[in-house]
């Protein structure tokens, strides 16, 4: 089973580089977390100070190793070193059911 990560964040500041930040962020953590599968980010077509994410770990553990690694750090250090506020809500669960490896359920 799949440990599933929502996220919705509200943000302040210059969105066209927070974007460019938020993006740097998930290709670091693909990159650098073997127990992250993928992560989705998109942003509210009524709203564009709200970014949505998804992210889906191999485990919840793997979701703890996230929260305690150096990529959610340098993200949050930079966003603050730019002045740029950041409040975020995330909601995780395990999924009900997977898919076979390569496949998605509709």
């Amino acid at each position: 089973m799949t440990y599933i990560v929502h996220v919705t964040a509200v943000v302040e500041g210059d969105l066209e580089r927070i974007e460019q930040l938020i993006n740097e962020y998930r290709y670091a953590c693909l990159e650098n977390q073997p127990g992250m599968k993928q992560f989705f980010v998109s942003r509210v077509t009524d709203n564009p100070n709200v970014f949505l994410y998804t992210q889906i770990f191999i485990s919840a553990d793997a979701h703890q190793a996230h929260i305690e690694g150096n990529d959610p750090k340098n993200f949050f250090a930079q966003m603050e070193e730019e002045g740029f506020q950041f409040q975020g809500r995330w909601v995780a669960g395990k999924e009900i059911d997977s898919a076979p490896e390569g496949q998605w359920l509709n």
